[in-house]
């Protein structure tokens, strides 16, 4: 796999109006999730804290608004071609959704680390318009039976991250915070958010950088998979050697081209950081002992 930066001339930009024409269209499928005050971490922090309720979804993730977004956006001749994603678990079960309800075949790759529960929802949530293939020990190696796939049947891709429709679709996460907090007379200052492929980072900072500009934006990864820190360092992409597989929603070894020329040029207003897989650990017991919310790893991470 090439470790250079996805061609500029080849960019095209995510603006606010494309967002928000995603939110349209999706509207009638995915209903607005809450956004929640969380009294503890804004006493431990000094700050008014609002957790986006993602968690709530039918599929458990904001997955599904890329994955349906994307898949909605097929023409006949796609559709009737079928469809092809690789994930490690979250875009599975949104992709999977959106097949069973658009009556679109699907076939969708898993790495043998994604738990046995997600595989078992995958499955519910597809019926029988998907096939679930177990394969590779990671994301990647999972992505990359997908794509040679595709690539011989002639199927689509439906990409977790690193496609310009997933991105959008992912930006609607902005979209609804905004409305949300203007609704009880709050603006935005700050956002974190959890990367993996970075594709909702990338939805959230090409929202925020035309209705919000100046609130801050903070990616938070993995320290077992920081890929976009390694990218911003080599100025492109690169694939990291080993990633750890704890945080399995976002243990991704490279970052999605796209989504890093979004990110890179949105650096003068966000921040990338790191947590260790142990601290994700014991926020996960936190959120669950104090406010009853039980999440996966990718869950808890930008709270940590």
């Amino acid at each position: 796999m090439s470790d250079t930066p996805a061609s500029v001339t080849t960019f095209e930009p995510v603006h606010a109006s494309d967002i928000q024409l995603a939110q349209a269209r999706i509207s009638s499928v995915i209903a607005p999730t809450p956004l929640q005050y969380c009294p503890r971490l804004s006493e431990e922090t000094g700050c008014e804290v609002y957790l986006k309720r993602e968690d709530l979804q039918d599929v458990r993730s904001y997955k599904i608004r890329g994955a349906y977004y994307a898949i909605a956006n097929l023409n006949d001749t796609q559709r009737d071609a079928g469809i092809v994603a690789a994930s490690a678990g979250n875009h599975a079960q949104g992709v999977a959704y959106a097949c069973r309800t658009m009556g679109i075949p699907g076939r969708i790759y898993v790495p043998n680390q994604t738990p046995k529960q997600k595989r078992d929802r995958i499955a519910v949530h597809g019926g029988d318009m998907v096939e679930l293939v177990v394969t590779g020990n990671n994301f990647d190696e999972a992505a990359e039976a997908a794509r040679a796939d595709a690539a011989e049947r002639g199927a689509t891709m439906i990409e977790p991250f690193d496609a310009r429709d997933t991105i959008i679709g992912q930006g609607t996460v902005a979209a609804e915070i905004l409305t949300q907090l203007s609704s009880i007379g709050k603006s935005l200052d700050s956002i974190f958010v959890p990367v993996g492929g970075a594709g909702l980072l990338a939805g959230v900072a090409s929202y925020l950088a035309d209705l919000a500009p100046r609130t801050a934006i903070v990616g938070v990864e993995p320290a077992g998979a920081a890929s976009l820190q390694a990218a911003l360092r080599a100025d492109g992409p690169v694939t990291l050697d080993t990633v750890d597989p704890f945080v399995d929603g976002a243990a991704v070894k490279r970052i999605g081209d796209l989504s890093y020329e979004i990110v890179e040029r949105n650096q003068g207003r966000t921040h990338v950081m790191d947590v260790s897989e142990g601290a994700v650990c014991t926020e996960m017991l936190e959120l669950y002992q104090n406010e009853g919310i039980i999440t996966e790893p990718a869950g808890a991470l930008s709270v940590t």
